[in-house]
Formats: structure tokens, C-alpha cells, sequence
């Protein structure tokens, strides 16, 4: 059991230390955590030096703050019991000590028994209080944990997940909100290695590099006090998602993910035969978006192809690598490239063509095909970068994805250079749309929301019919309309729900799928959750009404 910390306060000193030796003599369960000669002094206490204690051993009397206002003002910041010392004239005074919720009273002279058989009863009734307050946190610990299980079951299924609709994204409510980060772990090389060890080192190594990353995970975010959810992914890769509050004052949010991805990937090496790559992801505030981050890093982890493992990538990389020239590129290649980026900088998309035939007859040249590789890596790295540099958002995931996937997929020389031609007067035709006045891109988000209720909506197609990066495109809805993009689509797809069970007579089913939800019992409970009643209620308590009139 926990001692029982224990507060005298008496204006006489014969009194106050004669109450402590009683409390001393019941044994060392007993704690003194503090005496006072007046009330006043301990409330000071308590509210400069926060300290606390489970029982208070009070004088009724006391020159500048009695006992019975110290009990009430101290139970405004503290739970505990208090026993009353009082004389035989304060009847009233105990009266009213009762009804505050002392625990008992006792009379001046105090005798050494009574004291003692009070103060068992104390100890009985204070031992309760704990036992019960040990049990509320056991189970509070019990449900916070559920609640982390599911979690972490949530986030499982979505990195599994390609981009859906965003209904499915309701599971997001589930979390609290704030600032997020998002970042992949993925071992090296590790096809290459499955000939060196048996299955059951596989497990042993597996289970390492899964205590290493719970051990640094525990380590740094509990002294920073964010919030985690680490999971596993596709064989030997792992995810860890960062959680801060919204007021946090932590800006160094980034730097703090960079520490700790070096210092992962550093124990990783240096305790286990392998090497990792980490990539780290940009912040953002709405989980909807978790897919498209998901990407996001799935994509950095590409660069690896370039690069090397053994490395943290971030999304920053990209500008940094096009400025880089590459060591292995002739000039010749390099002039090339730079008419090639300056032809689609000024968007004409003839001399564009031009110059990509000049390009690519200078790579047809290269002796090799890791050589010709890295040239059109470099040719996209220096689209990306401009992309990122003219615009001010953040390089688009798919496009670039798409780029890589070209030249790592592609069977010949041929269809390289038609896939990288393709993608360059894609990402072109994305920069011209971008470059369009949008007299109200709310509006236009929001009218094609409404044609296309019955389809496949995601965050990333709505983006792109407005010419917005995701991520920024969430936040300026929210901030320009005060509701999330994910309530606006429901509430919009319940609207026509209602709409349709008011004014046809089609099945429950068949309206699900009209607004866009495969699930007719998840579209029921959103409709109840959000209306008060499921859809059958609706319709029947509209019809009624209707006759009614």
C-alpha cells in the first residue's frame, strides 16, 4: 500500500507536535507531508508548491484562516479526508464540518486511544479510496490500449489500401486531432539476402528489428511527449505515424522525426546484419490524407534505385538532388537536359518535343543501361524540382512515381522514350492547369462533388479539378468553409440521399449506391448518426407527414 500522507495544522505548537508523534507511532505506512500553524500557510502551499497529501488533521480555530474555510477551498483542487480538532463549545462549528464532508472530529484534550482507533478507520476508508482509484487506472489502461489496438488495425488496413473513396475515410474521426507525420521503414536489400539465413533466423531478426525500433520509438517520443502508432508493413517495412497536439509549441516537429530516423537506421546497422531506409514525409493535419502521404513515401523510398540505401530520405531531397549534376553525365547530356526543362518551363510544348529527341539520341549513346538510368532520372529529378520551385507545393507523388516506374518497367529503349515523353507533357498539362484562374476553386470543388456523388471520390481527385496539391487543398477548404472535406461530402451524399427517399420510391440499396456507398449497413448507421434516423424512419416519418398536411 501507498504511505498516507498526512497535513497538521494548529496554531499551538504543544498540539501540533503532539499530533505528530500519535501519527509517527502508527507506523512507517503513515507520512508527515507537512505542518503548519495556520490555514492560510497551507493553502499558500498547496497552490505554489502543489503539494498534496490524502489526509488533513485540522484545528476548527485558527487566527487567519480556520479550518473549516481551508477544507472547503482545498477541496476545490484536492481529493482527500480530514479529520477535525476541536473543543468542547465548537458543536456548531462541527455541525458544519460534517456536512463538508470531514470524516470525523476530535475533541481537545486529544486522547492517545481514540486517536488511534479514529485513525484506523481513516486508513480503512483511505486504503478504499486507493484500491478504487488503482482499479479505475488499471482500466483506464485496459481501454486506452483497446483503443491503441484498434488504431494501429485502422492504420494497417489503409497502408494496404490504394486511394478510395472517401467515405472510407471515416475511421479518421477516431483519431484526435492535431499535427501528424508520417514515416516508412524499409530494410535493404533484403530479396538479395534471403539465401543466407534459415527461416527461423529470418524470425529471430525479425523480432530484433522490432524491439529496436519499440525500444527508439519509447525513448524519444515519451521525452517529447508525442504521441505514436508504429505498425508492420509488406515483409521487413514498418510505419511509425507521429501525433503532437494542436497547440503544441514543438517547431522543430521535423527535426526531431530526422533524429530519430538516423538514430533507427544507425541501430539497426550497427545490431543487426542489414541496413534501412527511412523515409520521412511532410507534416500535415488531416488524416484523410494518409494515403496520399502513404504514397508519398513509398515513392522517396525509390530513390534508393539512385542513391544507395542506408539512408533517410526526405521529401526536401528532391530539390536538392536536381540542383546536384551528375558525375557520371557528359555535357553533352547535360546541355540536352537544361533545353529540355527550359522547353517545358515555357510551356511550348513543339520545342519540347524538339528537344527530347535531341536527349534521348544522346542517351541512346550510353554504353549501359544503369547509365541511361541515372540520365533520366536526373531529366525527371530537374522536372520535379521545377515543379516544386514555380509552384510552391509540394512534388506530386503519382507523377513521379509514375517516372520512376517507367524506367525501371520498361522492356526497351523504345517504350522508355515514349512512357518519359508521356509523363513530361502530363506533368506540362498539370502545370498549365495550374497556371488557370480559379475564379472560386471552393465552388468548383464543391459543384464537382455534387456530379459525381455516386462515383469513387478522393481527396486527390477533388484536388486535382481545382489544381491543388492535396494537402494544401485541405486545409484552405477547412480554413475557407469551416468543415473538413470529408463532412462536406457526407453531408452532401446525405442530402441527395434524402432528396431521393422524399421523392422516389427506390429501394434502400439502390440509393446507398446512388451516393456513392457499396455498404447499405454502413450507410444506414452514417444516415442515423447524422440525421437521427435510418433511412426506412426517414422515409416513413416524411411520408406520414405528408398525409398528414
Amino acid at each position: 500500500m501507498k504511505q498516507i500522507r498526512t497535513v497538521i495544522v494548529d496554531d499551538e505548537g504543544r498540539i501540533r507536535r503532539g499530533i505528530e508523534r500519535m501519527v509517527r507511532s502508527l507506523g512507517e505506512e503513515w507520512d508527515i507531508a507537512g505542518i503548519f500553524s495556520d490555514g492560510l500557510e497551507v493553502y499558500e502551499a498547496v497552490i505554489n508548491q502543489s503539494i498534496s497529501f490524502d489526509l488533513l488533521i485540522s484545528d476548527i480555530r485558527m487566527p487567519e484562516m480556520d479550518g473549516l474555510t481551508l477544507n472547503k477551498k482545498l477541496k476545490s483542487h484536492l481529493s482527500f479526508l480530514t479529520i477535525f480538532i476541536s473543543g468542547y463549545d465548537d458543536f456548531e462549528y462541527l455541525q458544519t464540518a460534517l456536512r463538508d464532508g470531514a470524516v470525523n472530529y476530535i475533541l481537545k484534550p486529544i486522547d492517545k486511544e481514540q486517536f488511534q482507533i479514529q485513525m484506523y478507520e481513516v486508513k480503512r476508508k483511505i486504503q478504499k479510496v486507493q484500491e478504487e482509484k488503482q482499479e479505475w487506472v488499471i482500466m483506464q489502461e485496459k481501454a486506452a490500449q483497446l483503443e491503441y489496438t484498434k488504431q494501429v488495425q485502422l492504420l494497417g488496413e489503409m497502408t494496404w489500401k490504394e486511394d478510395k473513396d472517401i467515405a472510407f475515410f471515416d475511421w479518421t474521426r477516431q483519431f484526435p486531432n492535431g499535427r501528424y507525420q508520417l514515416i516508412h521503414i524499409s530494410i535493404d536489400q533484403f530479396f538479395s539476402q534471403t539465401k543466407e539465413f534459415s527461416p527461423e533466423e529470418w524470425n529471430r531478426w525479425s523480432q530484433a528489428i522490432e524491439t529496436i525500433l519499440a525500444e527508439t520509438v519509447e525513448a524519444n517520443m515519451r521525452i517529447h511527449q508525442i504521441h505514436s502508432w508504429w505498425w508492420r508493413g509488406s515483409t521487413f517495412s514498418y510505419w511509425l505515424l507521429l501525433h503532437l497536439e494542436e497547440e503544441g509549441e514543438m517547431d522543430d516537429f521535423l527535426e526531431l522525426s530526422r533524429l530519430f530516423a538516423e538514430e533507427l537506421r544507425g541501430t539497426i546497422q550497427k545490431i543487426t546484419p542489414f541496413t534501412a531506409s527511412v523515409a520521412i514525409g511532410n507534416e500535415f493535419k488531416d488524416l484523410s490524407l494518409f494515403s496520399i502521404m502513404k504514397n508519398d513515401l513509398l515513392t522517396l523510398l525509390q530513390f534508393r534505385i539512385i542513391q544507395g540505401g542506408n539512408r533517410v530520405f526526405e521529401v526536401e531531397m528532391i530539390e536538392q538532388l536536381k540542383a546536384q549534376k551528375s558525375k557520371g553525365i557528359s555535357s553533352a547530356i547535360q546541355r540536352s537536359t537544361e533545353q529540355v526543362i527550359t522547353s517545358f518551363m515555357q510551356g511550348e510544348k513543339d520545342d519540347l518535343l524538339k528537344a527530347l529527341q535531341v536527349f534521348f539520341r544522346e542517351v541512346e549513346t550510353l554504353p549501359s543501361p544503369v547509365m541511361i538510368n541515372e540520365v533520366v532520372h536526373y531529366l525527371i529529378i530537374g522536372i520535379v524540382g521545377y515543379w516544386i520551385e514555380n509552384e510552391g507545393y509540394n512534388e506530386n507523388p503519382d507523377l513521379l512515381t509514375d517516372a520512376l516506374n517507367s524506367t525501371k518497367n520498361a522492356p526497351n529503349f523504345v517504350q522508355l522514350k515514349d512512357q518519359v515523353k508521356l509523363w513530361i507533357l502530363d506533368v506540362m498539362d498539370n502545370m498549365a492547369g495550374l497556371k488557370k484562374e480559379q475564379h472560386n476553386p471552393i465552388q468548383v470543388a464543391k459543384e464537382w462533388i455534387k456530379n459525381n456523388l455516386g462515383d469513387n471520390i478522393s481527396i486527390k481527385k477533388i484536388a486535382q479539378q481545382v489544381y491543388m496539391n492535396p494537402n494544401y487543398f485541405c486545409d484552405y477548404f477547412k480554413n475557407q468553409t469551416g468543415e473538413t472535406i470529408l463532412d462536406y461530402v457526407t453531408s452532401a451524399r446525405l442530402e441527395k440521399a434524402k432528396e431521393l427517399l422524399e421523392k422516389t420510391d427506390l429501394k434502400i440499396y439502390d440509393i446507398a449506391l446512388a451516393v456513392g456507398y457499396q455498404d447499405t449497413k454502413y450507410f444506414s448507421r452514417l444516415f442515423k448518426q447524422w440525421l437521427g434516423k435510418t433511412p426506412s424512419q426517414f422515409r416513413e416519418h416524411y411520408f406520414k407527414l405528408a398525409i398528414d398536411k
